[in-house]
């Protein structure tokens, strides 16, 4: 009786050693995989933000070109098509950096 209770518990020690190994692993992919989440999310806000800056900018110069007396379509022109009509109409609607969007 004495070896049987012995081997249950030696099963059960070595099932609870089993888990806690494969909970170890499973946190260590999920902690891994999470901190690629984190890096991947950074570098998408930074670009985000870099890029709507260089539209504010993009935007200054449309401005810039239409204060001048040109078009919207004299500016595309100017470019050499660059940018569409549609992209440098939407560029030229941006508010400078600081100024509430409409």
């Amino acid at each position: 009786m004495t070896d049987t209770k012995t081997g249950d518990q030696s099963i059960r020690r070595a099932a609870r050693q089993a888990a806690v190994a494969a909970q170890a692993r499973r946190r260590a992919k999920t902690a891994e995989r999470d901190k690629r989440l984190d890096a991947a999310a950074l570098t998408l806000i930074v670009t985000l933000a870099e890029r709507d800056a260089l539209e504010r900018r993009a935007g200054a110069a449309i401005r810039a070109m239409l204060t001048d007396g040109l078009t919207l379509t004299d500016v595309v022109t100017w470019i050499d098509g660059e940018a569409t009509l549609k992209e440098a109409t939407r560029l030229a609607g941006l508010a400078p950096t600081g100024e509430p969007q409409p």
